[in-house]
């Protein structure tokens, strides 16, 4: 009786062995795909990405176009601002000049056929004398002497004609030492034709006085 009693528990000990060895092995077998699965899954994950970014390059080429295009778009701004400001300095320096243009036309006195043979008589203040490197006027009326070109430099200054390019026609006394009158017209254009007296200031040379544009 108490060899089957041995019997018995030997048999008993013999399956729970068996038992703890099947478990220890589904354990293990568990633990191998668990630690398998998460192994492969973050290598997919891993691979996926990198084909991802592989097979979309143009999303960090739009990016990239996107934030050229906008530092491109700034720059046209800025440009843009720029040129306007230019435009605006250049605007408000012609209406300056026009200003100064205006004002000096405005201390002209300009009268039309004052009289017989003549379009338009014009008086303007603004007119100055032309220096000169004489004590006094000659009075010689030699062309080509240092008087005679001052003269004509006076009388450029009046009617807008340069002495290069002048047509002299008469330059002679217009009733005393320190007054003259000449006819001139430009080179080229004898239809168009200017009296112009002038008078002497004594150190400083000839300036204009009157400037007639003949009919």
């Amino acid at each position: 009786m108490n060899n089957n009693r041995s019997s018995r528990h030997e048999n008993k000990e013999k399956k729970v062995n068996r038992l703890y060895n099947l478990l220890i092995a589904v354990v293990a077998v568990l633990i191998v795909f668990v630690g398998g699965t998460m192994i492969l899954g973050n290598k997919d994950k891993s691979d996926n990405q990198a084909e991802t970014t592989q097979n979309n390059p143009q999303t960090n080429d739009q990016k990239t176009d996107k934030t050229a295009k906008k530092d491109d778009d700034s720059s046209k701004d800025d440009q843009a601002t720029d040129d306007q400001a230019t435009d605006d300095q250049s605007s408000e320096d012609d209406q300056a000049t026009d200003e100064e243009s205006n004002d000096s036309d405005s201390q002209a006195e300009v009268e039309k056929n004052p009289e017989p043979g003549v379009a338009e008589r014009k008086v303007d203040p603004s007119w100055d004398s032309v220096g000169t490197s004489q004590d006094a006027p000659a009075a010689t009326y030699k062309k080509g002497s240092t008087d005679w070109n001052e003269m004509l430099k006076a009388v450029g200054e009046g009617s807008g004609i340069s002495p290069s390019n002048m047509t002299v026609w008469r330059l002679g006394n217009n009733g005393g030492v320190g007054k003259a009158v000449a006819t001139v017209s430009p080179k080229g254009n004898s239809s168009t034709k200017y009296r112009v007296q002038i008078e002497w200031v004594d150190g400083e040379g000839w300036k204009p006085a009157v400037v007639d544009k003949l009919q």
